[in-house]
């Protein structure tokens, strides 16, 4: 087994929560994205006569990607972010409300581990413009616990190896 250090985004893509069917790729990130997991909650269980702690409990936090899309399709907007598309007059309609959807996520690298995937991420997206900068979307994905058909839960994982090309044999 050998060490690795993961560099350079390369392509950051989703598809629906428990792996069904092909991912869509999202490519119009800004440069400038984000990944975090703050540190957990403790809470600890003081000892009356003593200056070190009974004991420590933690209370993890999730990861988040956070990044700014400015390169979209417009039709592509209501599966991310909600609201509606209409193909004859090729405009999108916002959502009245605030909207969140949820997908599996994968961030592929261009060096390194292959990638970092969310099993289920909570996906949210404001509309933003800076001076002189684009229309865009600040968009945070944070990730949930997924319950697996065998009842285990899952946060992320990192694929070390890039899958073999479908229709190779591999």
């Amino acid at each position: 087994m050998s060490k690795k250090t993961t560099v350079k985004t390369a392509m950051l893509n989703y598809r629906a929560v428990g792996g069904a069917g092909d991912y869509k790729k999202v490519s119009g990130v800004l440069k400038g994205m984000a990944i975090a997991q703050d540190e957990p909650d403790s809470n600890e269980i003081q000892a009356e006569f003593f200056d070190a702690p009974f004991d420590i409990i933690y209370t993890g936090k999730p990861v988040k990607f956070t990044f700014e899309l400015a390169n979209y399709d417009l039709k592509d907007l209501p599966d991310l972010f909600g609201g509606s598309y209409d193909a004859a007059t090729d405009t999108y309609e916002g959502p009245s409300s605030a909207f969140t959807s949820e997908h599996e996520w994968q961030l592929e690298f261009q060096r390194g581990n292959y990638a970092l995937m969310l099993y289920r991420g909570l996906t949210v997206g404001t509309i933003k413009k800076d001076a002189d900068g684009s229309l865009n979307y600040s968009v945070t994905i944070t990730a949930l616990n997924y319950t697996d058909t065998n009842d285990v839960e899952h946060m992320y994982k990192i694929i070390g190896t890039a899958p073999a090309p479908s229709g190779t044999g591999n």
